[in-house]
């Protein structure tokens, strides 16, 4: 059942996916949202499953500043939709393409490319706001209920070509999907277009609802038809991960035009992280500093905190000192500028003022996961090994599920001689990436350094547990 619902969710939802020719103003019935043979939970538990599998399929991004913009974003518009269960988890693709998907059960990914060709953060959200609507309506399961006789025999080739597209780039990812396949999809396919149509308006709805301009969704599709226009070929459009019609942008532009007009100012975190996201994707550090050394002009703020973070890459920590000065200056309160200032002091080894920057500013907002782990990068460079795992340990109960943070605790416990606290954490990292005989291997490592800790041995038979419950669920996929 497991193998059914992903490769026919994925298909259908691998972001702002499949567009239909008719009006969107004859939106179809697609019936009760709430009536499906699979509950709330059994989305919420598969999802989860799902998103352990494709961890460990691809490369993600791991940018506590990134993330952390995206959770944040992604709860004002759950905040502002029709999502009932709000317990969503993010994945950062690396990955350059236009890309964002929805799983069942709250799982959002985000290809790091979508940064790149997004102009405002309105246009950002309204993919999201877009992919909100798909969990929401539970697109997903109301597809396989639809299906429930029908068979899809060569489904492993359509999950191939759904991970190989986050891989390598949709093109490729298509290119995994015969023709067989798709004309198996194909009565799949014409129900998701009325999907898309849905999708599309509550997403414009829920933009709306959270105070960002509506008509960023009928640019964010100017922007990706002009990015297929210049591909050098076309797939069928109805195996696009992106496909566009003229009348689909007309449609968004018609109903962009119903909200009250007003004026919207952009977020400049959005253009913050995007300068991350580019940096991060540069080829030529030095050439990418030159580039924005020159536009200062033309997005001041942004640009000057690009130029900072690629002298910090540089390791040219006095350059980036002097220029991030006058951003501290007129917004010392703005996370990321707190974050490259202390990047600059871990840089030039003066840990304490780091630390004792990092400590105040977490006093101030309490769990803030970019400062946290900032921090503890700080406490592990000043060697203060045990300070850092009680940090990351404390952090772990907030955030359960974040692989990286998994690592590096399992990497500061080593250094502190915390040789069981290195086994569990890498036990829980591994289950994250679903590598589960690795982790029963590190439970069983735990297990044998507890001694008499009863407590702690109870612990550790239940996340053995846990690992042989996931094992029975991937044996049915």
């Amino acid at each position: 059942m497991f193998k059914h619902l992903l490769g026919i969710s994925l298909l259908v939802t691998a972001s702002i996916g499949i567009a239909d020719n008719s009006p969107t103003d004859n939106l179809p019935d697609l019936g009760d949202v709430t009536a499906s043979r699979y509950s709330a939970q059994q989305e919420h538990d598969l999802g989860r499953t799902w998103l352990k599998m494709f961890r460990n399929s691809v490369k993600t991004i791991d940018d506590p500043l990134i993330q952390d913009y995206i959770e944040s974003l992604l709860y004002r518009l759950v905040s502002n939709s029709e999502l009932k269960d709000r317990r969503l988890e993010t994945v950062v693709v690396d990955n350059p393409t236009i890309n964002a998907f929805a799983v069942p059960g709250g799982v959002i990914g985000v290809h790091s490319g979508l940064f790149l060709n997004t102009d405002n953060e309105a246009q950002f959200a309204g993919v999201l706001a877009h992919e909100i609507a798909h969990i929401s309506q539970r697109h997903f399961t109301r597809s396989l209920d639809q299906s429930a006789q029908s068979t899809i025999p060569t489904l492993a080739g359509l999950l191939a070509g759904v991970v190989l597209a986050a891989t390598a780039g949709a093109d490729a990812g298509i290119a995994a999907i015969t023709a067989t396949q798709a004309a198996a999809l194909d009565s799949q396919l014409r129900f998701s277009r009325q999907n898309e149509q849905e999708a599309d308006r509550l997403g414009m709805e829920t933009l709306s609802k959270a105070g960002m301009d509506p008509n960023a969704i009928p640019a964010m599709f100017e922007n990706m038809g002009q990015n297929l226009r210049y591909a050098r070929s076309k797939p069928p459009e109805f195996l696009l991960t992106h496909p566009l019609t003229d009348s689909r942008i007309s449609d968004s532009k018609n109903r962009a035009r119903q909200y009250p007009r007003k004026v919207y100012t952009d977020n400049i975190n959005f253009q913050l992280m995007k300068m991350r996201a580019t940096l991060f994707h540069s080829n030529n550090v030095e050439d990418q500093l030159e580039n924005w050394s020159g536009d200062i002009s033309i997005n001041g703020e942004a640009h000057r905190y690009g130029v900072v973070i690629a002298l910090i890459k540089l390791e040219r920590w006095d350059e980036a000192q002097e220029k991030l000065a006058p951003l501290l200056n007129d917004d010392g309160d703005r996370i990321a500028y707190r974050i490259a200032e202390a990047d600059i002091l871990i840089g030039k080894k003066d840990y304490d003022k780091a630390i004792n920057l990092l400590t105040r500013q977490l006093a101030i907002t309490p769990g803030n996961n970019p400062y946290t782990m900032e921090l503890a990068d700080a406490l592990q460079d000043a060697n203060r090994y045990d300070d850092a795992d009680k940090l990351l340990s404390k952090q772990s109960q907030n955030r359960p599920e974040d692989p990286n943070l998994w690592y590096q605790l399992a990497e500061v416990r080593g250094l502190a001689g915390n040789i069981l606290g290195v086994h569990l954490a890498r036990a829980e990292y591994f289950i994250l990436v679903a590598q589960f005989e690795r982790a029963k291997q590190q439970l069983r490592y735990a297990y044998e350094r507890t001694g008499s800790n009863h407590i702690e041995q109870s612990r550790i038979r239940q996340r053995l547990k846990d690992i042989a419950d996931l094992e029975e669920k991937l044996k049915k996929l």
